[in-house]
């Protein structure tokens, strides 16, 4: 793999872990609302939900390190 391809890799990866978090932050936002609504089980898919991004999220984490610092 090239240089440059090792960077583009690296920096998909960490896009992608921040983008998950932003994502996983709404998700959250959309459950309170749906709490409030009196929707439960909205509220706990929903939270479900970012529980798994959080864990795709290690899972990607897992990934780049294993790329180690090196391009």
């Amino acid at each position: 793999m090239t240089e440059e391809a090792m960077r583009e890799l690296k920096a998909l990866l960490e896009y992608l872990i921040k983008h998950n978090a932003e994502h996983a932050s709404e998700i959250l936002e959309l459950a309170a609302r749906a709490e409030n609504l009196g929707k439960a089980q909205a509220h706990e898919h929903l939270v479900q939900g970012v529980e798994l991004l959080q864990q795709a999220n290690e899972r990607l984490q897992a990934a780049l390190s294993t790329l180690g610092d090196r391009p």
